[in-house]
C-alpha cells in the first residue's frame, strides 16, 4: 500500500486505489457495514450502489443487511443483493416497531475490526469506507467522526467538523453534539461495554449507545477533510427523525442516555460537560409546552422521572447549559412543584418568553406578577446573562481605526447603562478602556441594544497584538464580550492595513482572526505578514517651476504602482505617478502640482500590499528646470555613481513595469 500526505498533514492509507487493502489472513473483515432497512424503496437502490465504491475488497467488507419486516420492495432488493455478492449477509425479521432492534442485531453480527452503521436512504461518497479504515488503522483511533452533508434538505451536524483531528476531545471539540451511530466504531467497543440501542426508545436510541462507546474509547478522530456521508430527508417525510415525539419519550431518551453518562465517567468537569448534549437536548424538550399535552398522571411521571435522573448530578455548571427559563423550569421540576410548573409552561405557551430585566438587586427573569410571588426571588435570579456586542460598521483612516457597534444582553428588556471599547494586549497585563458615544436605542435579536461611536488611535499603541471587546454597564454589573464575531453586511472580513501619519510605512495591521472571527490589531505585524514593498524617501527636491521630484529608496521583487494620495484619504484614492529608476534600487518620482502638496502622500503598491510615505517640505535645488529636465539630471547623476561603484547601468522604468497591478 502506498502512504500520502493527506490534509492537516497527517498520514493516511491511500486504499482508494487498492481493492486489496485490508485483507487478513484470518479472514476477518477489517470493516462490517451494518445497514438496517425498513421500506426504504426507492432511496434502497442508491444506498447499495455505492458500496462497491468503498475502496475495499469483498474480503475486507461485510456487508450486514438487517430487513426488519419490509413490504415495500425493500425485502426482495435485499434478497437479489445479497445473493449477488458473497460478502453480504441477510438478517430477516419480523417488524420490530423501531430501529433499535435491528441496529442492534446488525452490530451484534459484525465479524469486523471496525463497524460502520449506514441508513438505509443515506448514502456513502466514493472511497469513505476505505479511508476512514485505513486512517483508524494508521492513528490507532477507536472511534473515527466522518463529516456529514444533507441530502433534499435534511440537516447535518457541523460544529464537531470545523476540522480534521487525530485525537479529539469529547467537550472542547463538541464530539457529543453528534450522537448518531453514523461513524466507525472499533467493534471491540461493543464488547467492553454492552453498548447497545435500548429497544424502548422509539427516538434517539443511538444516543446511549454513542454515548458509552465515547466515554471508553481511548482515542476518537475526526475526519473534516471533505464529505463522507450524506444523509437524506425523505420526500414522504417518514425518516423516524423527522416524527412527532412527546414529553413522555424525551424523558426516557434523557434517563437512558444520563445513565450511560453515570456509569461510564467519574464525577466532574468532563462528565458536566458531556452532561450538555442530554440536558440541553432531551431535558429541555421535556418541559416544552408538549409537556401539557400529557394528562396529569403523566405529567407527574415524567417529573418524579427527571427528579430521579438529575437530582445527583444537576449542578451549577450542568445548570449552566440552560437558559433562564429552561433552568427555572427544571429547578421547579427537582423540587416536585409540578402544579407550579404547569402554570409556568401554561404562561409560557400563551406566548411568554425568555426576558431578563434588571433591577437594584441585578438580572432576574421578567414574569407576571402571579408567578413571581408563587416562585420567589431567590429562583428568579438564578439566570443565565449573556452579553453579545455586534460591529456595525467599521472604516480606517490612516491610523485611526473608527467603528460604530452596539450592545446588549441576550433577551434583555432594557439597553446597558454604558458602554466602552477594551483593548487588551494579548499574553500580558496591559488594557485600557476608550470611551464610547452612545447613539441611539435599536432592536437586536429580541432585546434593545444601545448602539455607540469611538475610535482608536493605533499609532500610540505597543508593539503587539490588541484584541477588541466590548465593556457594557447595567449598575454594577459588567460585561465584557469580544468584538467582531457578530458583524453587520457592511463590513468585510478582509484585513486593514494601519498608517501611521508620523511614520514612513505602515504600523500593523487590522484583521479578523481564524475560527471566531473576532477583530484584533497587529501592531509591528509580531503575527501577521508584513505587506508591501520596503521603501524609504531619501529627499524632496523642488524644481525651479515648482513642482516636485521624490527620490525613493525600494526594495522589492515585484512590479509596483505608485499613487499620490488626495488629501485625508486612506490608500484607495489617487493619482497614479510616473517614476523614472536613477540607480539599482533608487526611484525618482514626479509629483503633480497642487493646493495641498505639502500634505501629500505616495502610496508604493506591489503584489503583497502597500507602504505609505508622508512626505515633508519639498527643498529648493538651484538650477533644476522642469520635472523632465529633473529627472533627466538625476539619472545622469546616478549612471555616474552606478559606474564608479560597478552597478549595471540604470534605465528607464516602462509604464508596465510599474503599473502591471491594475
Amino acid at each position: 500500500m502506498k502512504s500520502r500526505r493527506g490534509r492537516g498533514s497527517e498520514e493516511v492509507l491511500d486504499v482508494g486505489q487498492h481493492s486489496d487493502v485490508g485483507q487478513h489472513s484470518d479472514e476477518r473483515p477489517l470493516v462490517s457495514l451494518v445497514i438496517p432497512v425498513y421500506n426504504s424503496m426507492p432511496y434502497l437502490l442508491e444506498t447499495l450502489d455505492a458500496i462497491p465504491g468503498q475502496g475495499l475488497s469483498p474480503a475486507a467488507l461485510e456487508v450486514v443487511l438487517v430487513d426488519d419486516g419490509s413490504d415495500d420492495g425493500s425485502e426482495r432488493v435485499l434478497a437479489e443483493y445479497t445473493a449477488k455478492n458473497p460478502n453480504y449477509r441477510l438478517l430477516a425479521q419480523p417488524n420490530s416497531g423501531g430501529p433499535a432492534d435491528p441496529c442492534n442485531k446488525g452490530v451484534a453480527a459484525a465479524r469486523g475490526k471496525y463497524f460502520f452503521v449506514l441508513g438505509s436512504d443515506d448514502v456513502l461518497t466514493p472511497g469513505s469506507l476505505g479511508e476512514l479504515a485505513a486512517y483508524a488503522e494508521a492513528e490507532g483511533s477507536d472511534i473515527v467522526l466522518a463529516k456529514m452533508a444533507g441530502l433534499n434538505g435534511r440537516h447535518a451536524p457541523g460544529s464537531m467538523f470545523t476540522k480534521s483531528t487525530a485525537d479529539a476531545h469529547l467537550v472542547k471539540d463538541r464530539l457529543f453534539n453528534s450522537l448518531t451511530a453514523i461513524k466507525l466504531f472499533r467493534t471491540d467497543l461493543v464488547t467492553k461495554t454492552g453498548a447497545h440501542n435500548p429497544t424502548h426508545l422509539r427516538i434517539g436510541s443511538d444516543q446511549p449507545f454513542t454515548a458509552a462507546c465515547y466515554l471508553v474509547a481511548r482515542k476518537i478522530s475526526v475526519r473534516a477533510d471533505r464529505d463522507y456521508v450524506l444523509i437524506r430527508k425523505r420526500d414522504d417525510g417518514k425518516n423516524v427523525t423527522s416524527t412527532p415525539r412527546t414529553s413522555r419519550e424525551y424523558a426516557d431518551l434523557l434517563a437512558a442516555t444520563v445513565e450511560v453518562i453515570v456509569r461510564w465517567s467519574e464525577p466532574g468537569e468532563l462528565r458536566d460537560g458531556v452532561l450538555h448534549r442530554p440536558v440541553h437536548g432531551a431535558l429541555r424538550k421535556t418541559l416544552l409546552p408538549r409537556f401539557l399535552d400529557l394528562d396529569e398522571d403523566e405529567q407527574d411521571a415524567v417529573v418524579s422521572e427527571i427528579r430521579g435522573v438529575m437530582t445527583p448530578v444537576f449542578s451549577p455548571r450542568v445548570a449552566g447549559h440552560l437558559g433562564s427559563l429552561d433552568r427555572l423550569k427544571v429547578r421547579l421540576a427537582l423540587a416536585g412543584r409540578t402544579d407550579l410548573l404547569r402554570r409556568l409552561i401554561g404562561w409560557e405557551q400563551q406566548g411568554g418568553t425568555d426576558r431578563l430585566v434588571h433591577d437594584e438587586n441585578g438580572f432576574r427573569l421578567d414574569l407576571p406578577t402571579d408567578l413571581v410571588a408563587s416562585i420567589g426571588p431567590e429562583r428568579l435570579r438564578d439566570v443565565k446573562v449573556v452579553g453579545v456586542a455586534t460591529l456595525e460598521d467599521l472604516t480606517v483612516e490612516g491610523g485611526v481605526l473608527r467603528l460604530e457597534a452596539s450592545a446588549h444582553v441576550r433577551h434583555g428588556v432594557d439597553p446597558p447603562d454604558s458602554v466602552a471599547l477594551r483593548l487588551r494586549r494579548r499574553g500580558s497585563e496591559d488594557w485600557f478602556d476608550v470611551p464610547a458615544a452612545p447613539l441611539r436605542i435599536i432592536g437586536r435579536g429580541g432585546a434593545r441594544a444601545l448602539s455607540f461611536r469611538t475610535h482608536v488611535e493605533t499609532g500610540r499603541l505597543d508593539r503587539g497584538i490588541w484584541d477588541l471587546s466590548v465593556l457594557q454597564r447595567s449598575g454594577d454589573d459588567e460585561l465584557e464580550n469580544r468584538l467582531g464575531r457578530n458583524r453587520s453586511d457592511r463590513v468585510p472580513g478582509d484585513r486593514r492595513r494601519l498608517v501611521d501619519d508620523d511614520a514612513p510605512r505602515e504600523i500593523g495591521v487590522a484583521y479578523f482572526t481564524q475560527g471566531y472571527g473576532n477583530l484584533s490589531l497587529d501592531i509591528g505585524f509580531t503575527l501577521q505578514p508584513r505587506t508591501g514593498p520596503e521603501v524609504s524617501l531619501l529627499a524632496l527636491l523642488r524644481t525651479g517651476s515648482g513642482a516636485r521630484v521624490a527620490l525613493l529608496r525600494l526594495i522589492t521583487t515585484e512590479p509596483v504602482t505608485l499613487t499620490a494620495l488626495l488629501p485625508g484619504a486612506s490608500g484607495q484614492a489617487g493619482v497614479e505617478l510616473p517614476a523614472v529608476q536613477v540607480g539599482d534600487g533608487v526611484l525618482a518620482v514626479h509629483l503633480p502640482r497642487n493646493r495641498d502638496q505639502e500634505e501629500r502622500r505616495i502610496q508604493v503598491e506591489d503584489s503583497l500590499g502597500a507602504a505609505v510615505l508622508r512626505l515633508p517640505e519639498a527643498v529648493e535645488v538651484p538650477g533644476l528646470g522642469s520635472p523632465e529636465e529633473a529627472l533627466a539630471a538625476g539619472a545622469r547623476a546616478a549612471r555616474g555613481l552606478a559606474r564608479r561603484a560597478g552597478l549595471r547601468r540604470p534605465h528607464l522604468l516602462s509604464r508596465p513595469a510599474l503599473g502591471a497591478r491594475r
